[in-house]
Formats: structure tokens, sequence, C-alpha cells
């Protein structure tokens, strides 16, 4: 009965492992956005992680929309609650994004591609 649980976790083990992707660097990208929000789209095979984001005025807030789900990831503007940054931010590829925010800004983000 032993030699079938290690057998069982030797194949699991196996099967994690063959399964395993990596991320390697592609580029670093600038995206500016305006206050009405611009759409971009996260290449397939590729990964985004969203460092930081500047915006155009002290107080203001960054929001990403992800599949049509609003995230708000940074609040410099206490008229809208405590001030916040929610960085870094991983976004899969073959996804549509929306930044968004009370002012325009710049998103730093850095691309990885997946790599089997």
């Amino acid at each position: 009965m032993k030699w079938k649980k290690r057998l069982l976790l030797a194949v699991t083990l196996i099967s994690f492992i063959s399964n395993a992707q990596n991320l390697q660097f592609s580029q670093v990208l600038n995206l500016s956005f305006s206050s009405n929000g611009t759409n971009f789209s996260v290449p397939a095979g590729k990964v985004w992680k969203l460092e930081t984001v500047g915006l155009s005025s002290y107080s203001s807030y960054f929001s990403i929309s992800v599949g049509g789900q609003s995230i708000f990831l940074k609040n410099t503007h206490t008229s809208y609650g405590p001030v916040f940054e929610s960085f870094p931010f991983w976004i899969n590829g073959g996804q549509s994004v929306f930044l968004s925010g009370l002012s325009s800004g710049v998103a730093s983000v850095v691309e990885f591609n997946v790599v089997p």
C-alpha cells in the first residue's frame, strides 16, 4: 500500500513539473491613458506586470478594468478615501484592459513571454 502512495506522489510531481511554465522578460511599456480611459490588450502568450502609475494631478485616482471588473489600484485624492497604492498587479495574456483615472497618466508595465 505504501508503494501505491509513493507512485501516486511521483506521478503527481512529474505532472506538475511537466506543466510548469516560466516567464521570460520581453520589454518595458509606458502606457499613456486619458482621464476618459484608454483600452489596451495583453497579447496571447504574454503576461503583464503593472508596476506603478504616474498621474498628471496630485489629487487623483487610478483604476483598471480587466474583463469588465473594475479595480482601484491607486488613490491620491483624500476626498475618495484613504491614500493607497496596490502594486504590482499581474494580468494574463489575452485580456482586454481599460486604464482610467480622475486625471491622465502613464502606467509602467513589464511584459513577459510565457515559455513552456
